[in-house]
């Protein structure tokens, strides 16, 4: 090698040094000066009770914050491995491309720099931080694996399927949609099967926590989370604007010039390409169930900046470009200092809610929500905290976790928006959330209600007014006896609702015999209740009204048409 080569190479080794450098920097002062976010806290919650699986997601991110947590017990603990991994992604990003001259190095930085999800996961420690780092390790290993087919590059293309896997469960779109294009090249290649099953290996922890419990993030994500959804017209325009605009905004035209554009000329190339359009259609089709999340299409954004790449690192004149890149880059250094700001920065409300709750010294804490509970116990960490799941709030790893089930017969303090009680304080949305103190709290959320013999159906065809006649089925998961009816302080019930579980358009309450469950214990009951007198489509969910907290629903939706 020549001394010009090596001073060439010295040179770019040193800028990207730099660039590594100031990004690691500037996202060090901002995991350290940002107040934690309500998910973090939860994912926090997540790191200190470390396992192989949790209820939304797989482990990576609870591993990563247990580790930083470790060194610093504070924000920038819980941040630190999503600083310092998202800087290992800037050393992946240019391995992948490799910028030579001036110009291709200050477009690789400006593009990157543009990329909204590869800033805010840049120091955010959500799941989506370990998706986008694994997602850059699986493109740089897949790069290599498809060009020199060596054999440690098929170990390490085997661990990064696993890292993404381990990420989140949507990084097997990663997999399938970047190996399509390419499958003439891997499919008569025993290396890749090795990879394959290596990281199915890796994989197998996970696994079989997910058989051990029974399929709960697969029921979840397919079954639970969008049961009550249908498909609106604002769910298409949010969704346009996501995907066309959620990259990098200001640069969008340039992006979708180049993915129409420019003609792949390598096969890692294609599968970049390829990265963009077919999560772009999952998730389109995905708009008639689901309303899209921004963070759902990173694995394309990451894509989008590659394809971007490719397509202009060759050409002369980028004058816009740059412009619009530095104004991009400036428009977001201005909304993260923002985010630092008390006053200004939406996420000082949660540290706000926090303190104001512990200044009333609550006891045995109980919250509706899973964010609240987390971030009241991320900033008072010696203090209980449980959730008790009310109208419209879902399942969470606390469910798992069965943390209502240690308050059972203890005093209570329980802080809502809803339940009204002496002391109180200014809360999310300026609610005045009330801390309500309960002796002898019971529990009930192990409940569950279900409708037996030829009742057993997802629908039902009633009449305005009728009187409907079901048989239903109470099984008590709780490892203590539960009394219902009566006048115990446990009432059946059933509502109606349309859209959201919590817009009740009609209620009725069950009347039964007083009747104790032990633990374990199921039984058969013949009901009867007066149907709404309204027509239209329902929704309807059992539950049990519980006195001092009201009604939590403990069965699934059953849809109801009265005409």
């Amino acid at each position: 090698m020549t001394r010009g080569k090596l001073n060439i190479n010295f040179n770019l080794g040193k800028r990207i040094t730099i660039i590594i450098s100031i990004a690691i920097i500037v996202n060090l002062l901002q995991a350290w000066l940002t107040p934690i976010s309500e998910d973090e806290a939860y994912y926090w919650l997540w790191s200190q009770n470390l396992d192989w699986g949790y209820f939304d997601h797989p482990p990576m991110i609870a591993w990563w914050i247990s580790a930083g947590y470790k060194i610093f017990h504070n924000e920038l603990g819980v941040r630190l491995m999503t600083v310092l991994f998202n800087g290992l992604g800037w050393f992946l990003f240019w391995k992948i491309l490799h910028p030579e001259t001036p110009k291709q190095i200050k477009l690789f930085w400006l593009i990157l720099a543009s990329v909204l999800v590869i800033q805010i996961f840049g120091f955010l420690a959500t799941p989506d931080a370990p998706l986008l780092f694994f997602t850059v390790l699986y493109l740089f290993s897949l790069k290599n694996f498809l060009e020199r087919n060596t054999v440690h590059f098929t170990i390490l293309f085997a661990f990064s399927i696993a890292g993404l896997m381990y990420s989140k469960y949507h990084g097997i779109l990663v997999i399938v949609f970047t190996l399509l294009p390419a499958i003439k090249i891997w499919w008569k290649n025993p290396k890749f099967y090795l990879a394959a099953l290596g990281s199915v290996i890796l994989y197998l922890p996970h696994i079989w926590w997910v058989v051990q419990h029974d399929f709960i993030p697969i029921r979840y994500h397919f079954l639970e989370r969008s049961s009550d959804e249908h498909f609106e017209l604002r769910k298409l325009t949010n969704y346009v604007g996501i995907y066309f605009l959620g990259a990098a905004p200001l640069l969008s035209y340039f992006i979708f010039h180049a993915i129409i554009k420019y003609r792949s000329k390598t096969p890692f190339q294609k599968s970049a390409r390829w990265l963009v359009v077919l999560p772009g259609i999952f998730f389109f089709l995905s708009i008639f169930k689901d309303n899209v999340q921004p963070q759902w299409l990173l694995i394309s954004f990451i894509a989008m900046a590659l394809v971007t790449y490719f397509c202009y690192s060759g050409k002369e004149n980028l004058k816009w470009l740059f412009r619009l890149g530095f104004m991009s880059l400036f428009l977001i250094l201005i909304l993260r200092t923002l985010l630092i700001i008390p006053g200004i920065s939406p996420f000082y409300k949660n540290k706000l809610f926090a303190e104001n709750a512990a200044n009333f010294h609550p006891d045995n804490a109980v919250f509706e929500k899973y964010q609240e509970a987390s971030l009241y116990k991320f900033y008072n960490p010696e203090k209980k905290v449980a959730v008790h799941r009310t109208l419209g709030n879902r399942k969470s790893q606390f469910s798992l976790w069965k943390q209502e089930e240690d308050f059972y017969g203890k005093t209570v303090t329980y802080i809502s928006p809803w339940i009204k009680a002496g002391n109180s304080f200014k809360g999310f949305k300026g609610r005045d959330y009330y801390l309500k103190g309960i002796p002898d709290y019971q529990t009930f959320d192990l409940i569950q209600i279900e409708t037996t013999g030829r009742q057993e159906v997802e629908a039902l065809n009633l009449k305005p007014d009728e009187t409907v006649r079901l048989k239903i089925k109470i099984t008590n998961g709780h490892q203590h006896p539960v009394t219902i009816g009566g006048n115990s302080p446990f009432q059946l019930n059933i509502s109606y609702y349309k859209d959201l579980q919590y817009e009740i358009e009609y209620a009725r309450h069950i009347q039964t015999d007083e009747f104790t469950l032990k633990p374990g214990d199921s039984k058969e009951l013949e009901i009867e209740f007066k149907n709404a007198a309204e027509k239209g489509t329902f929704k309807a969910r059992f539950g049990i009204r519980y006195q001092p907290v009201g009604t939590s629903y403990l069965s699934n939706a059953m849809e109801v048409n009265v005409n």
